[in-house]
């Protein structure tokens, strides 16, 4: 009976992670979107956030299950993220937090570079492909978030107006969509050379990554209706 529970078990395993990996970037911009907006009603921002970043990691861990290479680095992430936010908090070291967001820059880096090359070499335009493009700006848009990060921990004084604590984290994750989104409220400014620079490539990312995947994206849609134009005229003619 155990024999059969257990067989049924890793065959429902398995059928879940292959619809996972089918669906990978719709259910990763879902895991995106709780990341980014889980935390807006919660009472324990802290509690949130780091629901947040552990439920994205866990979900990056099973659509990325099947590829040897993903699986392997984001469950070293994800080990030494638990180690090094265990030692945080029971040990009071603050120095952990620039780790932190090394780790979380790679894992955001690393998921990035799956997702670009579906964009890139995607036969047709689907659902997948258009959660793939969506997946890719908010990708950057949280790359330039924890790269503000690591220079507000270096300079603390290189952003205006990023507020203490878990605050920072928050309004340097909006500063960043504002800047992508380019619609540059000017509530929070970049003050030191450093943070400029960064406000600066990140935003030249953000527009060539927009006109790039626009034109991938419609050239693919024209080519698919051309080929289908010329597959009507063929069947007419015969």
């Amino acid at each position: 009976m155990q024999i059969i529970m257990t067989m049924q078990e890793t065959e429902l395993f398995q059928k879940i992670l292959c619809y996972a990996r089918k669906k990978r970037y719709e259910l990763l911009l879902i895991s995106f979107m709780v990341f980014i907006f889980g935390n807006t009603f919660s009472e324990h921002v802290h509690v949130a956030a780091i629901f947040n970043i552990y439920q994205n990691m866990i979900v990056g861990f099973i659509v990325f299950y099947y590829n040897k290479r993903l699986r392997i680095f984001i469950l070293v992430v994800i080990t030494c993220t638990v180690f090094l936010d265990l030692c945080q908090r029971e040990l009071g070291i603050t120095d952990i937090k620039s780790w932190l967001g090394i780790l979380y820059l790679l894992f955001f880096f690393i998921v990035a570079t799956d997702v670009f090359k579906e964009v890139l070499y995607a036969k047709r335009v689907s659902r997948s492909l258009l959660s793939a493009a969506l997946c890719g700006f908010v990708l950057l848009c949280l790359i330039g978030t924890f790269v503000f990060y690591q220079i507000q921990i270096k300079e603390p004084n290189a952003f205006s107006n990023t507020g203490t604590g878990y605050e920072v984290m928050n309004n340097l994750n909006y500063f960043s969509f504002t800047t992508l989104l380019t619609i540059g409220y000017g509530d929070i400014l970049p003050l030191s050379l450093l943070a400029r620079r960064a406000v600066m490539l990140i935003g030249l990312a953000g527009h060539f990554y927009t006109v790039f995947v626009t034109s991938i994206i419609i050239g693919k849609y024209l080519s698919a209706n051309n080929k289908k134009l010329r597959l009507s005229y063929q069947h007419e003619d015969h």
